[in-house]
């Protein structure tokens, strides 16, 4: 059966060891959505690998590692990350990693207007500035430049000279400075040069795995809540982090999803602005942050927590048919005497268990909160559920009778076998 990996949250929910995890049993791994935004953490041999293009399968025996259309791609940033995994032990060739023609590139100068608009914004974003919204701004526009317009300099040179063009006007209207072709070219297309081998036409590839019965396991980036269409609008990544988004970053058919499961931390991050309403601050919340060490795989910056939502993760299992949760960090909590959740909202006066991603909303509600007591062990060497402290598998029964999902997997820790399964 096919599987589909999506965030539930802001993003940064241990996406990357659920798929390391579960790679293991698929033919197929294929990223179908963000950029070098997403920063997937795995552990390799004992060895920390941040992954930001390349699926979460690539350390897996026999998988083969799709990065489909809906990925936006910084071509250098690729070349290094492969680079990188096969120096941790990745064997990665054409039999192995495909590279979809027909994804979008990012430029200098998507990277550059990022922080331009990110600077001059009315409403700042807290954006990774790696110009990952200008791309995907230039797919809708009809502007875009791909993949398969990188593998000829005379083509790229021809794309991307009036987009340059056009864009320098922009940015120097808007108190930036120029960029000038001339001064990424060669290097553009020398990691074209080095991709090649991989550029395929990957909807054709995917859809003859899926013909022939391969076993496709589906990895997205972000969270539900950060979806252009379905999340904290506008503080959102400039993709679709949902089930919608699978199709249309693959050219897979819905039929070809047979399991979706969330990814859910056992409490709430989010990086960069926006509301957030389960958020803690003082000395609870850094202890939370340097205990579950919260700092982006991408950016560094110290993401903020505060307690699991049931609110809002009901309404990302709602909008995209969740079947089973992948639980992260339990062991995170181990040291905490008390537990909170979220299970309602105060609004204008009257509570309700309504999740409204609009920032009128979010930035007016008071948590209702659940507490519970903690269990004050540590669990990270714990493999049956049976053997879970009894405080901690309340938890979860919880929060799994809440949300109408099981929580089928619970991480305990950073490793692989540190996982679980119910």
């Amino acid at each position: 059966m096919n599987l589909a990996v999506m965030g539930l949250q802001w993003g940064d929910e241990g996406k990357g060891k659920a798929i390391d995890y579960l790679a293991r049993d698929f033919d197929v791994v294929v990223r179908y959505g963000g950029g070098h935004n997403a920063g997937h953490t795995i552990y390799h041999e004992g060895k920390k690998v941040v992954l930001h293009l390349l699926p979460s399968g690539i350390f897996s025996s026999g998988t083969i590692s799709v990065i489909g259309n809906g990925v936006v791609v910084n071509p250098i940033e690729l070349v290094k990350e492969i680079n990188g995994a096969q120096a941790h032990g990745a064997s990665l060739g054409e039999e192995n990693l495909e590279l979809s023609l027909l994804a979008p590139l990012i430029l200098p100068e998507h990277e550059c207007l990022d922080i331009v608009f990110e600077n001059s914004r009315y409403i700042k974003i807290g954006t990774t500035r790696r110009g990952i919204g200008p791309a995907y701004e230039d797919l809708v526009g009809r502007r875009a430049v791909f993949v398969r317009d990188l593998l000829d300099k005379d083509t790229f040179y021809r794309k991307v000279k009036p987009l340059n063009e056009y864009y320098n006007k922009l940015m120097m209207a808007n108190g930036g400075g120029a960029v000038a072709v001339e001064s990424y070219i060669d290097e553009y297309t020398k990691a074209g040069a080095f991709l090649k081998k991989f550029a395929k036409n990957t909807i054709y590839s995917l859809n003859r795995y899926y013909r022939e019965g391969r076993s496709i396991l589906f990895e997205g980036a972000q969270g539900v809540l950060l979806d252009i269409n379905f999340g904290t609008y506008p503080f959102v990544t400039s993709s679709n982090p949902t089930i919608g988004g699978l199709c249309t970053g693959t050219g897979l058919p819905p039929g070809a999803v047979g399991k979706l499961i969330g990814i859910s931390k056992a409490y709430t991050t989010r990086v960069g602005e926006g509301p957030f309403p389960s958020e803690l601050s003082g000395s609870e919340g850094e202890f939370l942050r340097v205990k579950g060490s919260e700092y982006g795989a991408t950016t560094g910056r110290p993401r903020r927590v505060g307690w699991l939502d049931l609110v809002a993760l009901k309404y990302a299992i709602m909008i995209n048919g969740v079947d089973e949760i992948f639980f992260t960090k339990m062991d995170v909590l181990d040291e905490f005497t008390e537990i909170k959740v979220v299970t309602a909202y105060e609004y204008a006066g009257k509570k309700t268990d309504e999740f409204d991603p609009s920032i009128e909303f979010l930035d007016q509600v008071k948590p209702v909160w659940t507490s519970f007591p903690g269990w004050k062990t540590a669990i990270s060497e714990i493999k049956e559920y049976k053997d879970l402290p009894a405080n901690a598998r309340h938890y979860i029964e919880f929060i799994e009778n809440f949300i109408s999902a099981p929580l089928r997997y619970i991480s305990s820790g950073v490793l692989r076998e540190q996982t679980i399964k119910r």
